[in-house]
C-alpha cells in the first residue's frame, strides 16, 4: 500500500471527525460547459454520520474515471461510481453486472444485451450508445490511459485510433440494448471477456470536442452505481453518497454513502481502534498483525493479494541494456532480509515469476531463478559484463563510472527499506547508487506516465494488481504498453517472450496455456526487465459494525459494497 502524505495521529482523527460533521469543498455532478445537466436528486432524509462507511487509506489522485485510472485507490471509486458490463465473483469466475453476454461459435463477436431500465444517477437512460461510446473513447486518437489493450485487438482498431476512419468496425450496435463486439482473426481469446471490465460512461454527460474537455470531467464523474459523487478535498478525503435513483433499487446501497479518508500507514491501527476507521488495509508486518489481533473491535481478513511489489529497470540505458548486469544487481540484493525486515514470517515470500501464486498458471518455483543473496555470482557477472572494479572502488567500462538512480516514493516505507538495503550492498559490488526520494505521483509522472523517450529513471520500485486471468496483455511486461500512461515503463522488448504472450492469449485448452505461460515466466525470470519483488499477504482491519464485507483474493471492498450494512 502507497502512501502520499505522512501525518499526526491526531491530525487524522481530526480529519475524519470534521468531514462527518458535514465539511466538503467540491459538489458533485457539475455540468460540462456545452450541455447543462440537472443535479442528482438529494436524499430525503439527511444521511446520518452512523451510517458513512468510512475507509482510510492514501494515494487518491483524481482520476475517477473507470478508463482512466491509474491506480488501485482511484479505481475503488470508480468502480463504485460506474458499473461495468461484467465483473468476477469471489472464485474468480466472470459473471454479468449491467449485461449478459453471448460468444459466437469462432469465438471473436461477443454480444451483450443490456438488463432492462438501466439509467445513470442523473436518471438518463443508459444504452448501448453509451456502452459504444466507452469502448470508443478508449480507442480515441489522442487517448493516454491504460486501458487501450482492451480494444486495441478489435476488428478496425487501427483504422480508428490513427483517425483513418470515424468507424470503429468492430462495434456494432444493434438496438438500444444489444451491442457487439468483434475481434481480429486468428484474436480469439479466453482473456477477451475482462476487455469488458470497466464502467460504462454517459456519451451526453462525457462528450467531448476535445481532449482535454474529456480529462476535465475527471474530478466530476457521473455514472450508474449505488453511489454518486460529492466532493473531494485533494489529500484530504473523498465522500460520495448513496444514489438514491438507482435503477435497481431492490439491490441498492443499504447505507447512506462512503467516507474514503487520507491516513497515513503508520496512523492506520490507531484509528481502527479508536473507531475513527470503519475498515482499511493494514501494511503487512508480523508487528502489525499482532496489533490488529489484539483490538477487540476489529475482525482480521489476511489472505493473498492478487499481485506483487516490483522493481522496474530502464533497459535503454546502457548501463541496465545487458541482462547480466540486471541480473547482477539482483544477486546483491539479499530480498529474503528484506521481507524479513519488512513483513516478517508468513506474511510475504520472494518474487519469481509474473503470475500470482494465487493462479492455475503459476509455474514450478523449483523452475525458476529465486537470485538467492550471492555477492561472489553478482561481482561474476559485472565482471563478464565488461565492468571492472576501480581502485576507488566502484566499477567503469570505457571510463564510465557504473552510477544509477533509484526512484524511492517515500509515502509507504517497503521502497525505502529495499533501497537502502541495496545501497549497502550494491556499493560492495562497485555500483554507485543514488537514491532520489519524492511523492509517488512524481514518481509515476517520470515513468509509467511519460512518454517512451521522456521516461526519466534508471530504476524505481511499486506495487501492481493482477487481473483474474494471467495474460499480461497491457500491463509490465507488454511491449506494446511502453506508452504514454502504459503499465511498461521498461523499454525492453521481445519478440519471442510477446510471441508466447500471443500464443497463451489465444489458446482456450488452460493446461496448455499454463504449458506456454510456464515457458514465458521462465524467460522473464532470465531477461528481468522488471524483477518480482514479493507475493504479499493484504491484511485488513475491518470494525465488528460492518456486516457483508467479505474480503478475498479475488473479491474486492468495492465488490461487497451492496451487501453492507451498519450496525
Amino acid at each position: 500500500m502507497k502512501n502520499r502524505k505522512f501525518l499526526s495521529m491526531f491530525m487524522a482523527v481530526m480529519m475524519v471527525v470534521m468531514l462527518l460533521a458535514g465539511c466538503t469543498s467540491q459538489t458533485a455532478n457539475p455540468a460540462p460547459a456545452q450541455q447543462p445537466a440537472e443535479p442528482a436528486q438529494q436524499p430525503a432524509e439527511t444521511p446520518k454520520a452512523d451510517k458513512i462507511l468510512k475507509f482510510g487509506s492514501t494515494g487518491f489522485g483524481g482520476l475517477f474515471n473507470p478508463i482512466m485510472s491509474d491506480n488501485t485507490y482511484d479505481t475503488y471509486v470508480a468502480d463504485i461510481i460506474f458499473e461495468k458490463l461484467v465483473t468476477n465473483n469471489a472464485e474468480g469466475e466472470m459473471i454479468p453486472v449491467l449485461a449478459d453476454w453471448t460468444i459466437s461459435e469462432d469465438k471473436l463477436t461477443y454480444t451483450f444485451t443490456l438488463k432492462d431500465g438501466i439509467k445513470f444517477s442523473d436518471g438518463s437512460d443508459l444504452t448501448t450508445e453509451d456502452v459504444a461510446f466507452t469502448y470508443k473513447t478508449i480507442a480515441h486518437p489522442d487517448y493516454n490511459g491504460p486501458r487501450a489493450y482492451a480494444v486495441s485487438s478489435m476488428v478496425g482498431y487501427e483504422e480508428f485510433h490513427s483517425g483513418a476512419s470515424d468507424t470503429f468496425e468492430g462495434i456494432k450496435i444493434i438496438d438500444d440494448k444489444t451491442i457487439s463486439f468483434t475481434f481480429g482473426e486468428g484474436l480469439a481469446a479466453p482473456a477477451n471477456i475482462e476487455s469488458f471490465i470497466y464502467g460504462i460512461m454517459p456519451s451526453d454527460y462525457y462528450a467531448f470536442e476535445n481532449w482535454e474537455d474529456f480529462l476535465a470531467l475527471n474530478e466530476k464523474p457521473i455514472g450508474s452505481g449505488i453511489m454518486v459523487f460529492d466532493s473531494w478535498e485533494p489529500k484530504q478525503f473523498i465522500k460520495l453518497m448513496k444514489n438514491t435513483n438507482y435503477w435497481d433499487s431492490a439491490n441498492g446501497a443499504k447505507i447512506d454513502g462512503v467516507l474514503l479518508s487520507e491516513v497515513p500507514d503508520e496512523s492506520i491501527i490507531s484509528a481502527l481502534q479508536t473507531n475513527q476507521l470503519d475498515f482499511a488495509q493494514i501494511p503487512s508486518s508480523a508487528e502489525n498483525l499482532q496489533a490488529a489481533e489484539a483490538l477487540s473491535n476489529i475482525s482480521i481478513a489476511n489472505f493473498l493479494g492478487n499481485g506483487y511489489t516490483f522493481m522496474c529497470f530502464n533497459t535503454i540505458r546502457p548501463q541496465l541494456s545487458d541482462v547480466r548486469v540486471r541480473q547482477a544487481l539482483m544477486y546483491a540484493l539479499d530480498r529474503e532480509s528484506f521481507i524479513e525486515a519488512q513483513y516478517g514470517e508468513g506474511l510475504a515470500s520472494v518474487g519469481m515469476a509474473p503470475i500470482s501464486p494465487s493462479s492455475w498458471a503459476f509455474p514450478d518455483a523449483s523452475e525458476l531463478n529465486d537470485y538467492k543473496f550471492d555477492m561472489d555470482k553478482a561481482a561474476q557477472l559485472m565482471d563478464e559484463a565488461g565492468w571492472t572494479m576501480g581502485t576507488d572502488g566502484f566499477r567503469y567500462k570505457d571510463g564510465e563510472k557504473f552510477h544509477v538512480t533509484w526512484l524511492v516514493y517515500t509515502d509507504s516505507s517497503w521502497p525505502g527499506t529495499l533501497s537502502g538495503m541495496a545501497a549497502d550492498t550494491w556499493k560492495q559490488l562497485g555500483v554507485e547508487l543514488e537514491i532520489e526520494l519524492m511523492d509517488f505521483d512524481t514518481v509515476a509522472s517520470r515513468t509509467m506516465d511519460a512518454a517512451p523517450g521522456e521516461k526519466d529513471f534508471d530504476i524505481y520500485t511499486m506495487g501492481f494488481s493482477l487481473n483474474i486471468d494471467p495474460d499480461p496483455t497491457g500491463a509490465l511486461f507488454d511491449d506494446d504498453a511502453y506508452v504514454a500512461g502504459g503499465f511498461n515503463a521498461s523499454g525492453y522488448k521481445n519478440a519471442e517472450a510477446m510471441a508466447l504472450v500471443k500464443a497463451g492469449k489465444a489458446e482456450f485448452d488452460t493446461a496448455k496455456r499454463a504449458e506456454i505461460y510456464k515457458e514465458w515466466a521462465k524467460m522473464m525470470n532470465y531477461e528481468i526487465p522488471h524483477v518480482i519483488i514479493a507475493y504479499r499477504k493484504e491484511i485488513w482491519g475491518i470494525n465488528n459494525r460492518v456486516k457483508g464485507m467479505d474480503l478475498g483474493t479475488f473479491r474486492t471492498w468495492d465488490q461487497c459494497l451492496k451487501n453492507i450494512t451498519l450496525e
